[in-house]
C-alpha cells in the first residue's frame, strides 16, 4: 500500500536521471545508507513546490499517534490493565526456557538499536532516518492486537511479562475479552524497537546488492528480491516462536497454512504480509534523494524549517509505517472470516478470550463471532 508510489517514483527517477540516482555514484557503486547529504536536486524543488508528501504522511502520524495514545491512556484508567494469568495449564520447562530467551534478546537487540541510533543521530548532529525508522516502529506497537478486532487471530503465550492488552479502548472495537490478550511487553514491545531497524536495514542491503549485480531489474523486482528474503527469516523466527508455544494462530485459511489444524499451525500468508510491512521499512531507506531524505520526509522543509522540518519529517516517516502497517492488519482481519478447525489450545494460549469457561468459542469454521464483553 504505502511502498506503490516510492517504487514508481523510483521507477521513473531511474528512467530520467539515470546514474545520479540517489545511492548510486556514477561508478555504480552503493553510497554508504541513510544520512548521506548532498545539495538537493531541481527535481526534488519542483515537486515539494506543488506537492508535499511530508504534510499527507504526517497527518497519518498525528492521527495514528493520537489515537495510540487515546488506547494507552484509556487503558491504565479503565483499571484493564493487569497481568494476564496462565491459567490450569502449566508450561512446559522448554516453553518457560524460551521465553527468558527470547525476552532476554529482544530487550538486548532493542538497547543495542537505541544506542546505534543515538551515536548516528549525535555524529549527523541531526534526527537521522534510522533514528525515525525506530521512533516509528515504537509507534506502530499499538497495532499489535488490531488482527483481533473481530475475532482471535493470534494468540501470546500468558507465561510472558504482561499487563493483558488495551484492544477494547481502540474505537470500533468488537472481539469479546480483547482485554484478556496478554500483549507481552518485553517481547512484543521491545521487538517493535529493533525490528523494523534491523531487518529494514537487511532489506535495504539486499536492495543495493540486486541494484548492483542486476542492473537490468526494475523497482519492483528489487522489492521482491529483498522480500523473499525478509519473508526466509521471518519464516525461521515465526516457526520457532510457534513450536515453543510463545505465539498461536488460531484463525487461519487451512489451504494456506503449515500444519493446519494443530496448535502449531502457521499461515503462510500471515508471513508474506508482514514481510511486506519490513522490506517497505528497507525501501524507505534503500531510495533517499541527494539530501537523504526518504519519500514521505518530501517537502518537510517547504513547511517548516529547522527543528519544525524535522518534527515534520519524523510524523511523516510515523505515519508511512502506520499505513503499511493498517493495510496488514486489514487483511488479516479479512482472513479471521474463513478460519479453519483446530485442535483445542491450552489455557495459557487461549487465556479468557475463547474456549471452555468463557461465554465464546474459538475460532473455527462453525464458530459465531461474538462482539463485546
Amino acid at each position: 500500500m504505502g511502498t506503490r508510489p516510492l517504487l514508481l517514483w523510483e521507477s521513473t527517477s531511474a528512467r530520467q536521471y539515470g546514474s545520479r540516482l540517489p545511492g548510486v555514484n556514477t561508478g555504480g557503486t552503493a553510497i554508504d545508507g541513510p544520512g548521506h547529504a548532498e545539495p538537493t536536486s531541481p527535481e526534488d524543488d519542483g515537486a515539494s513546490r506543488t506537492f508535499r508528501p511530508a504534510a499527507v504522511w504526517a497527518a497519518c502520524g498525528v492521527a495514528c499517534t493520537a489515537l495510540a495514545a487515546y488506547a494507552y491512556t484509556a487503558w491504565f484508567v479503565s483499571g484493564d490493565a493487569r497481568h494476564v494469568g496462565t491459567g490450569t495449564d502449566a508450561l512446559t520447562t522448554g516453553t518457560k526456557v524460551s521465553i527468558v530467551i527470547f525476552e532476554a534478546v529482544s530487550v538486548t537487540l532493542a538497547v543495542v538499536a537505541i544506542v546505534y541510533v543515538v551515536r548516528r543521530c549525535r555524529r549527523e548532529r541531526r534526527l537521522c532516518l534510522d533514528a525515525m525508522i525506530v521512533i516509528a516502529w515504537a509507534v506502530t506497537w499499538w497495532h499489535d492486537p488490531l488482527i483481533n478486532w473481530l475475532r482471535p487471530a493470534v494468540f501470546y503465550n500468558a507465561g510472558l511479562a504482561n499487563l493483558g492488552s488495551w484492544s477494547e479502548q481502540v474505537p470500533g472495537w468488537l472481539s469479546a475479552n480483547g482485554r484478556f490478550h496478554p500483549e507481552p511487553i518485553l517481547l512484543i514491545g521491545t521487538i517493535y524497537v529493533w525490528l523494523g531497524l534491523f531487518l529494514g536495514m537487511l532489506a535495504t542491503s539486499v536492495m543495493r546488492r540486486t541494484r548492483r549485480q542486476r542492473p537490468a531489474f526494475g523497482a519492483l523486482r528489487i522489492f521482491l528480491a529483498a522480500w523473499a528474503v525478509i519473508f526466509c527469516v521471518d519464516l525461521v523466527l515465526e516457526i520457532v516462536a510457534i513450536r515453543t508455544e510463545l505465539v498461536a494462530y488460531p484463525s487461519s485459511i487451512a489451504s494456506l497454512t503449515l500444519w493446519a489444524g494443530r496448535t502449531y499451525q502457521l499461515p503462510l500468508y500471515e508471513m508474506m504480509l508482514w514481510s511486506f510491512v519490513l522490506t517497505a521499512t528497507g525501501a524507505l531507506r534503500f531510495r533517499v534523494d541527494e539530501r537523504g531524505r526518504s519519500l514521505p520526509e518530501r517537502g518537510a522543509d517547504r513547511i517548516g524549517s529547522g527543528r519544525q522540518a524535522t518534527i515534520w519529517r519524523l510524523l511523516a516517516v510515523i505515519g508511512f509505517v502506520q499505513v503499511v502497517a493498517l493495510g496488514y492488519d486489514a487483511v488479516m482481519v479479512g482472513t479471521t472470516l474463513y478460519a479453519g478447525p483446530t485442535d483445542e489450545y491450552p489455557t495459557y494460549l487461549r487465556t479468557r478470550q475463547c474456549g471452555p469457561g468463557t461465554h465464546v468459542a474459538c475460532p473455527g469454521p462453525d464458530a459465531p463471532i461474538r462482539a463485546g464483553g
